[in-house]
């Protein structure tokens, strides 16, 4: 809204009250008038998450800001028909991203398949690194790599890794005539030592990727898991699985008229993109999953293999579960820029009851290593639940966040995790991952040889009927 500088213009206070008052009757405010991605027009720095939002006309960029850097991640175009309510809703391919204002100098900037917001403020310029693109140079490079983990990466005491010493042993190692071949052995060793499966760097012009994980004694591979599978479904499941959301939740009737439902991902439902369309897919898998689910003496989920995905689905899930609202999770983000180990405000997420097909019985989750990221939220989720759900299995592996995926000058990409969550008395289970209310170890050699499912026993065991 354009001003005018009192020396051009004077009124005398009786006149401006009276003209106040006729705007406001015969006319809306120009503020009003205007379309809502207007009044969102300029940028915005993030709580945590180390982001720079420009609002630009009908654009939105978004910048990975360090305290050394400011390189463009991506660029929105506004979509008034997505739009709903306060929100200002811009998209790029399947990213679909919500803007909702809070008061002129505040908003929540929310990507469809992330369970939280991110908190934005109002700035008034840049920041002073945006002045300039970052040079592509291995110390460069090398130095936002550095500089990202620093200012982000939320479990530097958890994992036992001093990271000012990180820098300054592998610091001098990058040079200018550092190879790409060994910058990247280099950032892999500052950040295998982590075992942490949320970090991870993709080198795509150099043909080289690297993900973090903690060592298991008793690791499965695909193969393993093959037969697993195939030894559930032959042995256990009585005429077979039905297959939902492209072949990632599966679902049959177990000995006793007890349920089994096999979630592997908590992605790919649908062959079109977006949250939203798996959203649609998941819902239609349980509007037929639980039509009869009165039917039902139990119900098993296993997770026991499941390599995560958007953590909202299984929320979803959780809501056809109950019949009460409960707190499935808090979320909090490092935010300190590098002076110390500081928190944002907790962000609560719930569990609402679904108005569609639930499942009130008594419920199992088969839980393990292999059960990752989102399929770890989705026990958090479950936790609240009452009655009860009961865990069998082992610990899960111990990463829970949203990947913060960042970039380089020379192109390649890494991530972290910058988020805790937390159970209601404020409880985290980073690294130890959740552990079961029974602990029975999952797939042995031995057991796949025998064709025996321990876990699964002893589910079926604890949700028959008495003898």
């Amino acid at each position: 809204m354009k001003s005018y500088p009192e020396s051009r213009t004077r009124w005398g206070s009786s006149a401006v009250a009276v003209l106040a008052l006729l705007l406001s009757v015969l006319s809306p405010s120009l503020e009003a008038q205007q379309p809502a991605w207007t009044t969102l027009e300029g940028f915005w720095l993030s709580d945590g998450y180390g982001l720079l939002v420009e609002i630009r006309g009908k654009t939105l960029s978004t910048f990975e800001l360090t305290a050394i850097s400011c390189i463009l991640s991506r660029t929105l175009t506004h979509q008034p028909e997505l739009s709903a309510g306060g929100e200002v809703t811009f998209h790029e391919g399947a990213t679909v991203v919500r803007i909702a204002p809070v008061g002129r100098d505040s908003a929540r900037l929310h990507y469809d398949g992330n369970a939280s917001d991110i908190v934005l403020h109002r700035s008034a310029s840049r920041p002073e690194p945006c002045a300039q693109l970052p040079p592509n140079t291995p110390e460069e490079n090398y130095a936002i790599f550095w500089q990202t983990f620093a200012e982000n990466y939320a479990f530097f005491g958890l994992r036992h890794l001093d990271w000012q010493a990180v820098g300054r042993k592998f610091r001098p190692q990058a040079t200018a005539s550092t190879k790409p071949e060994d910058l990247f052995q280099v950032f892999r060793s500052m950040v295998e030592p982590l075992q942490d499966a949320h970090t991870e760097i993709d080198a795509g012009d150099i043909r080289q990727e690297f993900e973090g994980w903690r060592p298991d004694p008793n690791h499965l591979e695909d193969a393993d898991w093959e037969k697993a599978h195939a030894l559930v479904n032959s042995r256990y499941v009585q005429g077979g699985l039905r297959s939902f959301c492209n072949g990632h939740v599966e679902f049959g009737i177990l000995p006793h008229n007890i349920g089994y439902l096999r979630i592997t991902t908590f992605y790919g439902y649908s062959d079109q993109e977006g949250y939203s369309a798996a959203l649609i897919a998941l819902d239609q898998a349980l509007d037929s999953i639980f039509q009869s689910a009165e039917s039902l003496t139990g119900l098993i989920i296993d997770v026991r293999l499941n390599k995560g995905g958007d953590d909202p689905l299984g929320i979803e899930i959780a809501s056809r579960l109950t019949t009460a609202r409960y707190l499935a999770y808090s979320k909090i983000a490092r935010n300190d820029a590098g002076s110390g180990l500081h928190f944002s405000s907790a962000q609560k997420c719930w569990v609402i009851p679904s108005k569609r097909s639930l499942y009130r019985g008594n419920v199992v989750l088969l839980t393990g290593p292999d059960t990752v990221s989102a399929g770890e939220t989705f026990a958090m989720a479950l936790m609240g639940r009452e009655p009860a759900v009961t865990r069998i299995g082992e610990d899960t592996q111990g990463v829970f966040s949203d990947v913060l995926i960042r970039s380089l000058p020379n192109g390649w990409h890494f991530g972290l995790p910058n988020e805790i969550y937390l159970t209601r008395d404020g409880r985290s289970f980073d690294g130890e991952g959740v552990p079961p209310d029974i602990r029975v170890p999952r797939y042995s050699s031995d057991d796949l040889s025998r064709g025996r499912d321990a876990a699964l026993d002893r589910a079926i065991a604890f949700l028959s009927p008495p003898s």
